[in-house]
């Protein structure tokens, strides 16, 4: 269990963010998928945040870059953010998503449970508009930094709650470490 990103972990998922961008996969998509609304307890969230990813994966044929992490705070209980790069040619639509969270829940979906919008500016991901963009999606993201990580990378510390399992990830081609 942990109660937040360490200095490494948030360290290794800007440089994902980074390496995204050089790739040239920039993340134009944030997705939040609240486990606790969908019936999930933080206990069986890690299992459907890896099914999420899956779907992900197979639905864009591998074509993807990501981050994720997770928290569970007072209110929102158990829930995954996820940055992630969705192909031009490609719309993720809300019956899509949907559906997901139906197949990782083995639930019928609850209203709230997914929250997706695309990260304005990510067309030309060298734009001072998108890095803008990026870098406060990011700041919400990775607001569960360990305080002094937090305050290194400029961001608002906030407490991310205890995470039962792995706290966060990234895509195979963003890093060939686990952060």
């Amino acid at each position: 269990m942990s109660e937040g990103l360490s200095f490494e972990q948030a360290q290794r998922l800007s440089a994902a963010a980074r390496q995204a961008v050089a790739i040239g996969r920039p993340f134009n998509r944030f997705i939040t998928v609240h486990w606790e609304t969908a019936g999930l307890t933080d206990r069986e969230a890690m299992s459907a945040t890896t099914g999420f990813l899956k779907y992900l994966r197979e639905w864009l044929r591998g074509q993807t870059a990501y981050l994720w992490t997770r928290e569970n705070g007072d209110g929102k209980g158990s829930h995954v953010h996820i940055l992630a790069h969705i192909p031009g040619a490609k719309k993720m639509n809300g019956a899509l998503s949907r559906l997901w969270v139906e197949r990782c829940t083995i639930r019928r979906y609850r209203a709230g449970a997914i929250l997706s919008r695309k990260i304005a500016g990510a067309s030309q991901p060298t734009s001072a508009h998108y890095l803008e963009n990026l870098s406060k999606v990011l700041g919400y993201v990775l607001k569960a930094a360990e305080p002094e990580a937090a305050a290194s990378l400029g961001i608002t510390h906030q407490y991310g709650g205890p995470v039962i399992g792995k706290r966060c990830g990234t895509s195979r081609n963003l890093s060939g470490q686990k952060p």
